[in-house]
C-alpha cells in the first residue's frame, strides 16, 4: 500500500496554486477540503499541514487549519500561539467557530484543538452535528481547509477524514 499516494497526487494537483476551486450549486466557489492523517503518531502530520498552510497562504491562498486532535493538539504550538479557546469551545456550543480562530502571522486562520480532555475522546453524534453545522461559516473565509486529524482510527479521526474532500 502506497500511502504517500494521495500527497503526491495533492502537490501534483495545480488548483491548489492556480485559484481553480470548487463549485457549489449556487455557483459559489467552495473551500477545498483537505485532511492529512496517518493511524500512526508521530509521523509528521502536524508538520505537513503547517508547511502547506505557509505555501500555500504564501501563494495568495486564504488557508484555515482545523486542528482536528482533539486529544493532543498542537498546531498552535508550531505557530507559536497560545490561544484562549479550543475546538472544545465549538464542540460544547460555549463559543462559535469564527470566536474561537486565532490568525498566524502568515494570515492563517487556525482552529486549535484540545490537549488533555478525555471528555473529547469519544464526541457524540450531536457534538459532530453541532461542529459539522460550524465548518459551513467557514466556506466565506477559505480557499482551502486542512485538517490535522489525530493518529489512529477512532470514531473521532474517522468522523474528520469522512467530512474532508481528500
Amino acid at each position: 500500500m502506497d500511502q504517500a499516494k494521495g500527497l503526491r497526487k495533492v502537490v501534483k494537483d495545480q488548483r491548489l496554486f492556480k485559484g481553480e476551486s470548487q463549485v457549489s450549486d449556487g455557483n459559489r466557489p467552495v473551500p477545498r477540503v483537505i485532511a492529512v492523517t496517518s493511524g500512526k503518531g508521530g509521523v509528521g502530520k502536524t508538520n505537513v499541514v503547517g508547511n502547506m498552510a505557509v505555501c500555500l497562504a504564501g501563494a495568495g491562498k486564504r488557508v484555515v487549519i482545523i486542528d482536528a486532535d482533539v486529544g493532543l493538539a498542537n498546531i498552535d504550538i508550531i505557530f507559536n500561539l497560545r490561544p484562549r479557546y479550543s475546538i472544545r469551545h465549538v464542540i460544547q456550543s460555549e463559543k462559535t467557530l469564527k470566536q474561537v480562530l486565532v490568525e498566524s502571522e502568515h494570515g492563517i486562520k487556525i482552529l486549535p484543538g484540545g490537549s488533555g480532555f478525555s471528555d473529547l475522546a469519544q464526541l457524540g453524534e450531536g457534538e459532530k452535528l453541532n461542529l459539522l453545522s460550524e465548518f459551513e461559516t467557514l466556506a466565506d473565509m477559505a480557499d482551502i481547509i486542512l485538517v490535522d486529524t489525530g493518529a489512529g482510527i477512532s470514531s473521532n479521526v474517522l468522523y474528520f477524514n469522512s467530512a474532508c474532500d481528500e
